[in-house]
């Protein structure tokens, strides 16, 4: 029975181990939430959706086109004369009061000159569009989760270092007390510690603040409850950009979806052209209609069948220079996108470029911010051992004490800088999380 507390106990820990893991999230899970939910990617969706439907209205014009009517008429004049025969007098009459008809039209369009191909590929152009900007969309929301993520990655452990400096000046600040008590310290340095612990409490209310509101952003986002859990799980952990400079560039080219919704572009600008060039084109079109409808001689008030086939010929012979121009201009539009290409693959060579630089430029730093902490770290040694000989006043030493937090904060920053830079890299590669 006395071992029974322990194995409790040790069941209670595991489990709320196991609990605290699942509140965890990784950062793949966080993107999945965000683009789950996101009206942004619903409404990309919607519009893809009508671009489908644009694309099956294009195709109906290869269809027969068939249309239904019905009328009815009522004159109330209309010609007539007698005649008489014999003993009698006859009526003749050209009209009759009540008049209906009933028609049924098929109509083909037999040759276009390349018009409903050229629309459809219009269609289907415009189609490749809108599934890019889902693409597109998602890609932009997966990138947002990141500064959310590492953000409050990096103000969690940023109190960390908060915790560590505040239980080393509540030491310091038990020091002093036992020294004041025994005449070797003023009333003045326990207030400066006092002051630096409040100090250091403050700060550490804004980055919980921080952490709050990052939870609130990811939580709207990801359409969850504002009170939901984000607990990102991840640590601020250095990885040395080790990347090649053309290899990134080719993966850019490759995967960016603006060189995608480039390429499209240009679909659609070359259907425009060649749509235009149809423009002064003849088209021929067929056309059969069958009615039922009374008014035929010599029985004028029965109603009868009959059929009528019309083949036309259209031609453009003057338009006022209008397809030239459409010409003209559909030729600017595929000028354009042609260089809008050859623009954006300079810029994307220029982001990837200026990312790398940044990252160089970090790791250097880190470097200097290393050696800055073990400098501070030995300082902070030597200020406690000169303090505690009476060699060293309380300002020196907490002004070593707030040395050695500032490096520690500033290899934080430092870190975190790095991850975003490494992701933004990522993201200039069209790179999914």
């Amino acid at each position: 029975m006395k071992r029974s507390v322990p194995v409790f106990i040790a069941l209670w820990l595991a489990l709320g181990a196991t609990l605290s893991a699942q509140d965890k999230i990784s950062l793949k899970e966080s993107v999945d939430l965000l683009l789950k939910n996101s009206e942004l990617v619903q409404i990309a969706a919607e519009s893809a959706t009508a671009a489908e439907f644009k694309v099956k209205e294009s195709k109906s014009q290869v269809w027969p086109q068939v249309n239904v009517s019905g009328s009815y008429t009522r004159i109330s004049l209309f010609g007539e004369f007698q005649v008489p025969f014999g003993s009698q007098i006859y009526t003749v009459k050209f009209g009759t009061p009540n008049n209906y008809n009933m028609r049924a039209s098929v109509m083909e369009q037999v040759f276009t000159w390349g018009r409903n191909a050229r629309t459809i590929e219009m269609s289907k152009a415009g189609l490749d569009l809108a599934q890019d900007g889902i693409v597109l969309t998602k890609h932009m929301l997966s990138y947002q989760a990141v500064p959310l993520f590492y953000g409050t990655v990096f103000f969690r452990e940023a109190i960390n270092v908060l915790d560590d400096n505040l239980k080393a000046f509540e030491k310091k600040l038990d020091i002093m007390n036992r020294r004041f008590e025994a005449g070797l310290a003023s009333s003045f340095e326990i207030n400066l510690v006092k002051v630096q612990i409040s100090a250091l409490q403050g700060q550490k209310i804004d980055f919980e603040n921080s952490i709050n509101k990052f939870r609130i952003t990811f939580n709207g986002l990801a359409g969850r409850e504002e009170n939901a859990i984000f607990q990102p799980a991840a640590d601020l952990t250095f990885v040395p950009a080790k990347y090649s400079r053309d290899e990134l560039v080719n993966e850019a080219l490759a995967n960016r979806v603006e060189f995608q919704q480039v390429g499209h572009q240009l679909n659609l600008g070359e259907a425009s052209l060649g749509l235009a060039k149809t423009g002064n084109k003849p088209s021929l079109i067929a056309t059969f209609n069958y009615e039922f409808r009374n008014g035929f001689m010599p029985d004028i008030e029965r109603i009868r069948g009959n059929w009528t086939a019309l083949l036309s010929v259209s031609y453009p012979a003057f338009d006022g220079f209008r397809v030239s121009s459409q010409i003209a201009q559909a030729e600017s539009n595929v000028r354009a996108v042609q260089m809008r290409r050859v623009d954006l693959e300079r810029s994307v060579t220029a982001e990837i470029d200026n990312i790398l630089s940044d990252l160089g430029a970090l790791e250097r730093k880190m470097e200097v911010e290393k050696a800055k902490i073990a400098q501070a770290a030995d300082a902070l040694r030597i200020a406690e051992d000169r303090y505690q000989g009476g060699l060293l006043s309380a300002t020196d030493l907490v002004d070593a004490q707030n040395a050695l937090e500032s490096a520690r904060l500033n290899y934080l920053q430092l870190v975190y800088n790095h991850i975003m830079s490494t992701y933004n890299l990522f993201r200039s590669c069209g790179r999914k999380i």
